[in-house]
């Protein structure tokens, strides 16, 4: 996950070169949990999945996916993102799709902190 988070950033540059500093601030303090995870902890209820939805109820039960409005996952959020930005997406509709995309990346950040 580091090195997809990393690439892009690394867009954003090409992008906002003017934040160069802090958008390469935030790449040199990624840091994948990934292998420290594998080594010290699995629980059957992950039946073999690393994916944050399969280990977020077994570590935080209290954090729920499936108790979102709309957006639940990531590919979820792609297709959101791609109605929001279309021409014919009314006013209405993208704010609510950005509502929804904000709650579920406040829900994703918390999981990560809470993981």
């Amino acid at each position: 996950m580091t090195s997809f988070t990393s690439h892009i950033i690394r867009e954003q540059l090409e992008c906002f070169p003017q934040y160069e500093t802090e958008l390469t601030a935030i790449i040199d303090r990624l840091v994948d949990l990934l292998p420290l995870a594998r080594a010290h902890y699995y629980h059957p209820s992950q039946q073999g999945s690393w994916s944050i939805k399969k280990v977020l109820p077994v570590i935080c039960s209290d954090l729920n996916y499936s108790e979102l409005e709309g957006v639940q996952d990531g590919n979820m959020a792609m297709v959101s993102f791609q109605e929001a930005i279309h021409p014919d997406c009314t006013p209405e509709r993208k704010d609510e799709i950005y509502q929804e995309l904000d709650k579920y990346c406040q829900l994703n950040t918390l999981a990560m902190v809470r993981i």
